[in-house]
């Protein structure tokens, strides 16, 4: 557009114009690529072990099962356990047996599957005096540390069948195998951090089971957050983070999650409006129905200026209702 303008006429700030004008374009906005992520915010390391917890679950597998992942951010110690039932009383039995062995954690970090956002599961929460956090839908960065043990889930799963092996076996021995690893991030096996202990396994041992948890944990800490910091930075170079330019009270059009076809807008034409918003973490206001949703910046794009005075005035010229 600028070439063609600069080709034929010109008059004072016509590059500005011309960018106001494509940015206010509401069908452009609507196709347009994902705002870039927020710069990465890294969880500070709890004071102990199964202080804070994080749950997932993952399936169906082939046979049918789902499996609960359950992972402390201090030690990640992390347990598994198979199910097929998945409801929010079934979730909560397993939460209990696991609960008995190892009390109760302060807080949870779950997505929002219906297991977890269900009255019944806050109930359970709130009877045992621990707090309840859901992640911003579709968006399960939130929740990164238990997806990214997932990966390494399946992956075993994947070997274990290749292999022709009983999973669950495969996965007991997984699960042995990584409590007793050191972790990338502490340095430590979760083992010791959790149990204060090493594990033994059939891997000799030449030093002794004793271990000081008072003494190690400031070296622990201190390399959890180096190695965090250069983590993020990484992360954000490659993924060209910018802070977000959305804030209370700006108009917006949500991402399609559900599109039927190729040619479905990437974003829907109903207007938003933002009432509150801390870093990443947006919570919007349906402007026709008052339905209020909970997004990631990226799932958002800012109503332009000129659009949304072009918008305002077809709904007056309309009756209060807009042709969208």
């Amino acid at each position: 557009m600028k070439a063609r303008l600069r080709a034929k006429v010109w008059w004072p700030r016509y590059d500005k114009d011309v960018e106001r004008l494509v940015k206010s374009c509401k069908g452009c906005t609507l196709v347009s690529a994902p705002n870039p992520p927020n710069p990465i915010k890294r969880r500070e390391l709890p004071t102990h072990p199964w202080v804070d917890i994080a749950i997932d679950l993952l399936g169906p597998l082939p046979s049918g099962d789902y499996l609960l992942v359950v992972i402390d951010y201090y030690s990640r110690y992390k347990e598994i356990k198979a199910c097929r039932d998945i409801s929010s009383k079934a979730m909560i039995a397993i939460l209990k047996e696991m609960f008995s062995r190892l009390g109760c954690p302060i807080t949870i970090t779950a997505d929002n599957g219906k297991q977890f956002v269900s009255q019944e599961f806050r109930d359970f929460c709130q009877n045992n005096d621990i707090h309840l956090f859901n992640t911003i839908p579709y968006w399960p960065q939130q929740n990164g540390e238990v997806e990214r043990q997932n990966r390494d889930i399946i992956k075993r799963l994947k070997i274990s069948q290749i292999d022709k092996k009983n999973w669950k076996d495969s996965l007991l021995e997984y699960l042995t195998m990584y409590n007793s690893t050191p972790h990338t991030t502490t340095g430590k096996t979760p083992a010791e951090l959790f149990f204060q202990r090493k594990f033994r396994d059939k891997i000799p041992m030449i030093d002794t089971f004793e271990y000081n948890y008072k003494d190690q944990d400031m070296d622990v800490r201190d390399r959890d957050r180096e190695q965090k910091e250069k983590g993020k930075e990484y992360a954000n170079k490659k993924r060209r983070v910018e802070d977000g330019n959305i804030k209370v009270g700006d108009e917006v059009y949500v991402k399609n999650m559900n599109k039927t076809n190729k040619l479905a807008p990437n974003y829907e034409p109903t207007r938003h409006t933002v009432v509150s918003s801390k870093g990443g973490d947006v919570n919007i206001e349906n402007n026709e129905t008052g339905q209020r949703l909970r997004r990631n910046m990226m799932h958002l794009k800012k109503v332009e200026g000129q659009w949304k005075i072009l918008d305002e005035e077809m709904t007056e010229t309309n009756g209060g209702e807009s042709d969208n």
